[in-house]
């Protein structure tokens, strides 16, 4: 009885994930005093589950990370209670039937019920104090893993570096009676087998101790009311760069999405990578809604230091998730979202409708700007595209070391200027609208800038000039990058139709 229990258990709770999985939830690392922050961060973004991304000290028994839960159960009911009473499931992310060398299935008994690999040969005989040892050459033994260890006879041997010479696999510099096992000598009859293990250092259960794990996990879930369970992949993705975004959508259609697009990472900036932005996390949440998928949403803590960008950030995956939430899209508007080529940029027009806007944006286009004779500098000429005359937005970004005072772009419709000084690491962000905004490297709105002029294209090719002001005491040219957006009709969509 005990083990059929076990296994309806056990499905079930991989019917609520599977379940649950299409819709969006946040994945973070928090301890139980963090906990009304993290209800705040799903309240401002409209996702009801709250997973914890590393909730177990230990895989086996499963025993709770004292970080986020100092108190064991009696912590992780808490926050079960609290966070039921705010409309979020409190979900964990788990690794199923492994074993981590700091459990206490990761003992001597039980070395013989891991997954192994088919028995070996030494080659000669093993002193107590070997370090190097011959096998007879063997696919088991062609790699280096994350534990790299032998099983021979009851002692337990980790892998230094392998060498291969002929038909035999030549281990050296191996340590010996590893895990409470005693060095000893084998002779060459010795049983001698590979433990498979995971790239996180864990080795993989088999029969009776299979089962004990699963139980372990089924009681632990049971014991503090959790019904939803993530099964732990990798630490989620940048949000992909547009270089491979089309070859994603393709592998989505050639191989479909299931449940889930993956899990993605809001990241503040740094030195190696951009800060996430709302281009970004619309392009996502816009195949979410096309695929009717859902997705793991990972905030880095270093966001969470910018909660005026990040509120803006949220505030966008709110708006999206309601509408997807509700079934606003239809199929017509899910079948238009899934265009690899396209971004999409959804406002609220009225209480009852709003405006999708697919988005085109340009390639990055850096300047090389020379002095001219009206003291300004000037870019070179560009060629920007526009299917269908009428206005177009601007992503403007420096870098470098100098001011970039009044930018301007010139069209054949006439020229258009952002009345302000963009410093070196700040943003411009104009969306087609009377006004842009000045960013910070990290998305935080600093002011509203006012924009003078014409910001339109003509149909097809347009020459297209950058000029800009720049202190005349300072001899070092600012460095630009900046690309342009044009945008197709709106599509309209009504909540709750």
């Amino acid at each position: 009885m005990k083990r059929i229990s076990v296994l309806l258990f056990i499905f079930a709770l991989a019917f609520s994930v599977r379940a649950q999985a299409p819709q969006p939830y946040l994945v973070a690392d928090f301890a139980e005093k963090d906990l009304p922050a993290m209800l705040d961060l799903c309240r401002q973004s409209g996702i009801d589950a709250l997973v914890v991304r590393n909730p177990f000290s230990t895989f086996g028994h499963y025993e709770w990370n004292g970080t986020f839960a100092p108190e064991g159960n009696k912590s992780v009911k808490r926050m079960v209670k609290t966070a039921q009473d705010q409309g979020v499931t409190l979900g964990v992310m788990v690794q199923e039937e492994v074993i981590s060398t700091n459990d206490a299935y990761f003992a001597p008994k039980y070395f013989g019920q891991y997954q192994h690999s088919e028995a070996l040969t030494l080659f000669d005989e093993m002193g107590a104090d070997d370090v190097d040892i011959a096998l007879r050459r063997n696919d088991a033994v062609k790699n280096l893993s994350s534990l790299n260890l032998l099983r021979i006879d009851d002692e337990l041997v980790s892998i230094g570096t392998m060498e291969f010479a002929g038909d035999l696999v030549l281990l050296h510099h191996c340590t010996r009676g590893m895990y409470g096992t005693r060095r000893v000598t084998h002779g060459t009859k010795a049983k001698v087998y590979r433990i498979w293990d995971t790239p996180d250092q864990q080795v993989i259960p088999t029969g009776e101790l299979r089962e004990a794990v699963r139980q372990q996990l089924a009681d632990r879930l049971e014991a503090v009311g959790i019904t939803l369970a993530i099964q732990k992949g990798d630490p989620g993705q940048e949000f992909l760069d547009e270089s491979i975004r089309v070859r994603q959508v393709e592998r989505w259609e050639s191989e479909g999405v299931g449940n889930t697009i993956g899990w993605f990472v809001i990241r503040a900036a740094d030195k190696h990578r951009a800060a996430t932005t709302v281009d970004d996390v619309q392009w996502m949440l816009s195949k979410a809604a096309a695929y009717n998928a859902g997705y793991g949403l990972l905030i880095d803590p270093k966001a969470m230091k910018h909660p005026g960008a990040l509120s803006d950030l949220l505030a966008v995956i709110r708006q999206w998730n309601t509408l997807t939430r509700d079934g606003a899209f239809t199929a017509a508007h899910q079948e238009a979202m899934k265009d690899p080529y396209l971004d999409w940029n959804l406002e609220q027009r009225s209480e009852d409708s709003f405006l999708l806007y697919p988005l085109h944006f340009s390639r990055r286009f850096q300047c090389d700007l020379q002095p001219v004779d009206t003291g300004l500098l000037q870019s070179e000429t560009w060629n920007w595209n526009a299917e269908e005359e009428g206005p177009f937005g601007l992503r403007l970004q420096v870098e470098g070391e100098v001011d970039v005072i009044n930018p301007m772009v010139n069209t054949s419709r006439g020229l258009m200027m952002l009345a302000c000084t963009v410093k070196p690491g700040q943003k411009l962000a104009f969306d087609f609208k009377d006004t842009a905004w000045l960013l910070d490297a990290n998305g935080n709105k600093l002011e509203t800038v006012a924009v003078e002029g014409l910001p339109e294209l003509a149909k097809g090719d347009n020459e297209v000039n950058f000029f800009c002001e720049v202190d005349p005491e300072i001899e070092k040219r600012p460095v630009v990058k900046l690309r342009y957006i044009t945008r197709d009709p709106a599509l309209v969509i009504h909540p709750h139709k």
